[in-house]
This record gives C-alpha cells, sequence and structure tokens, in this order.
C-alpha cells in the first residue's frame, strides 16, 4: 500500500472525530501486516482526562482485534499535528519503529517520521 493511500484512510477516520469541545478533528489509519486497515479518531468528553486521542483509538481497537504486528499509521489534523506523549509511548511500546506518516485534513502531502526521533527517551 502507498503511503499516501494510508494518510487518505486516515482522511475518513478524521470524518468521524467526536470533537465537539475543541473543535480540533484528528483521524489515524493503522496499516497492520496482513493488509487490514484499522481506523481511530479523537473522542471528547466533558470529563477531559477520558477523552481519547485517535492514534490510541486506533492502536487500542488493532490489539483488540487481534492484531500484533504493524506496518505504518497515518495521522491526520488540520495543522499537522504530531502525536502527543501518551500516544508517542503507546505508538513506542506496542507498534515499534514504522513509519508514522503526519498529514494535513487535505490529505495531499505528508510528512514521514519515526517513533525514536517523536520519543527520544521513551519510558521502558
Amino acid at each position: 500500500m502507498k503511503e499516501l493511500e494510508l494518510v487518505k484512510h486516515a482522511t475518513k477516520a478524521q470524518k468521524n472525530s467526536q470533537s465537539k469541545y475543541s473543535n480540533f478533528a484528528v483521524g489515524c489509519s493503522i496499516l497492520c501486516e496482513d493488509g487490514t486497515i484499522i481506523y481511530g479518531c479523537n473522542i471528547e468528553s466533558a470529563v477531559y482526562p477520558s477523552t481519547l486521542c485517535a492514534e490510541r483509538v486506533a492502536i487500542y481497537s488493532a490489539l483488540s482485534q487481534g492484531h500484533t504486528k504493524f506496518k505504518a499509521i497515518a495521522i491526520v489534523s488540520d495543522n499537522f499535528a504530531k502525536p502527543c506523549g501518551s500516544c508517542r509511548q503507546i505508538i513506542y511500546e506496542y507498534l515499534g519503529d514504522i513509519p508514522i506518516y503526519i498529514s494535513s485534513t487535505e490529505g495531499k502531502e505528508f510528512t514521514t517520521h519515526y517513533i525514536k526521533d517523536l520519543l527520544p527517551y521513551p519510558f521502558g
């Protein structure tokens, strides 16, 4: 699968965002080793600590479906936002050093990162 295709899947996931408090919609797609694509979007709550980022929604969904090996992850937001600290730690623990494609909502261009660069001193 080409990188831009995975970004387009993340853009589709972004449309499901439940971001009525921040109005900052984020979408995520993960390419599993077997070719399955898992979607995630941010889901906000009035009780802010209950909010989940798109990345963790996608990762937890993939894991709960039995997927444990991954090829790439794409994250889409309005401003090329990179994962928060909690998401970086979960990416480190469960996805490993796979490509992380970051794109804007238009999904026409993206940057490629790796967790070792985004989280140089992971816990554990």
